[in-house]
């Protein structure tokens, strides 16, 4: 067997070869997950399969149904403003980080006067830019921050299904510091997370499957073993001590739990 297309130094065979390689995979994207990474990770999803890596409640393999998913988002922008009490108005300007294809940005933006929409993948946004909005700015995300964007200048900052990907407690600090940095006094700042639950310790299981079945098999999505998919499960206390401002949450169900809070 060669190890030369895993990138694994051992020469041996069967599951232990698959064990070895899994493990020295993830133990260097441990210290090597980086923006070029995600970037690239995300840019090959957008080229792989964008609505599954988007939204994966649905088999992989399956047609999508386009209609529903662009439907989903105007449902999830419902579930926002009722747990938020956010109030849309016609001049607000609305600050969407991780918006992939625009599937939540198509719902917002006809409630706003203006939504500023950011991805770290230019491919996902090419597709978001498709729904021609015109009153939306698609922008390709720098790392963790959000340049460009003045302080105190948006009523609500949000992003959905987005910060559980982010390879650090730190990048997800730098986030919420920027979220509250672009805010105005009185706006609203709002993101989901996994919650942090008996699961999360099944993840280096569930990431090893991930990984075999990748190996073993042709079809299926690719690489969601990897550190720029599992990303991070931090529990409510973390999540607050990160946070500058307090914060209030909400299940939204048993995977997504909703934090808010006004500036």
């Amino acid at each position: 067997m060669k190890t030369e297309r895993s990138g694994c130094p051992y020469r041996t065979t069967g599951l232990s070869f698959f064990f070895r390689c899994f493990y020295n995979k993830c133990h260097i994207q441990a210290y090597m997950t980086t923006k070029h990474t995600i970037k690239s990770f995300w840019n090959r999803a957008a080229d792989e399969n964008p609505y599954w890596y988007v939204s994966s409640f649905c088999p992989y393999d399956a047609e999508r149904n386009l209609e529903e998913f662009w439907a989903s988002g105007q449902a999830i922008w419902n579930d926002i403003k009722l747990v938020t009490g956010y109030a849309p108005r016609t001049g607000d300007t609305v600050v969407e980080i991780g918006c992939g294809v625009g599937r939540l940005t198509r719902a917002i933006a006809p409630a706003v006067g203006r939504v500023i929409a950011l991805d770290i993948s230019e491919r996902m946004l090419a597709i978001a830019r498709q729904g021609n909005l015109p009153n939306a700015e698609f922008q390709v995300a720098q790392g963790f921050t959000l340049p460009g964007i003045p302080d105190g200048s948006a009523d609500l900052v949000l992003s959905y299904c987005v910060f559980q990907h982010l390879p650090t407690h730190a990048a997800l600090k730098s986030y919420l510091a920027e979220m509250y940095r672009v805010t105005k006094p009185g706006g609203i700042i709002t993101f989901t997370l996994v919650p942090r639950d008996w699961t999360t310790w099944l993840l280096p299981a569930m990431r090893l499957k991930a990984y075999l079945r990748e190996r073993l098999s042709r079809g299926g999505p690719k690489g969601i073993y990897c550190k720029e998919w599992v990303g991070i499960r931090p529990s409510a206390s973390v999540v607050r001590n990160l946070s500058p401002l307090v914060l209030e949450r909400r299940t939204l169900d048993p995977g997504r739990t909703l934090y808010f809070g006004r500036r």
